[in-house]
């Protein structure tokens, strides 16, 4: 089994988390509340969930959905396509798209699309 991570974006405090628990239904397998470090479960729509792409940056760091990517000075956004069910890479102000797997050689995640609005 592969490892599943997740951080959450909180929509209203305007905060990244690393959630201590995520709850989903079990008919549907969709989320429904999220519980984050000295805090109970609140509902899932309060949280934007950021799944993890199982890759690392040139630096170690892990890559998160949303997150902003620097590879040969060009900023990218890693997106989930899900039609094509996988992560992409988007460049910002252009139609280009990278492979996402070129990342641990040449990518540094420089922020993400939530903290980072002026990039």
């Amino acid at each position: 089994m592969r490892l599943l991570k997740f951080r959450v974006w909180n929509k209203v405090s305007k905060k990244m988390h690393n959630p201590q628990a995520i709850s989903f239904d079990i008919q549907s397998c969709d989320p429904f509340a999220v519980s984050i470090p000295g805090k109970s479960w609140d509902p899932v729509g309060k949280y934007e969930l950021l799944q993890w792409t199982g890759l690392t940056d040139a630096d170690g760091l892990d890559v998160y959905e949303a997150d902003l990517v620097l590879i040969s000075s060009e900023v990218y956004k890693v997106h989930w396509n899900e039609a094509q069910a996988t992560f992409e890479l988007n460049a910002l102000g252009s139609s280009s798209q990278k492979d996402v797997r070129v990342i641990p050689s040449l990518g540094k995640v420089i922020g993400n699309m939530y903290q980072n609005e002026n990039i």
